[in-house]
């Protein structure tokens, strides 16, 4: 089993974060979010989903952003405390 099929059965069961992923499989985070462009035209019509990330000091949420990669700061408070995005597929 490849290591994307291995994220798509991971993320059908469960919801991770792409740091998570990239340790289980003792990679780099930039190669998770590269799986996850392939991941997402190899599974129509299920999709990739994903739960935004969010300040855990003043509850922002960063609905609106097109980047997996985590926020550095909170464009509210400037706070650094963010919560990652977490993926999954249904």
């Amino acid at each position: 089993m490849t290591r994307r099929q291995q994220i798509i059965e991971i993320l059908e069961n469960q919801k991770a974060t792409a740091q998570y992923l990239a340790n289980i499989f003792e990679t780099t985070l930039k190669e998770i979010l590269e799986d996850f462009k392939h991941i997402e035209k190899s599974i129509k019509p299920k999709k990739l989903k994903i739960i935004p990330a969010y300040c855990k000091s003043c509850n922002f949420v960063f609905k609106e952003r097109s980047r997996v990669s985590k926020p550095t700061k909170c464009p509210k408070c400037r706070s650094e405390w963010i919560e990652t995005q977490r993926f999954y597929i249904g």
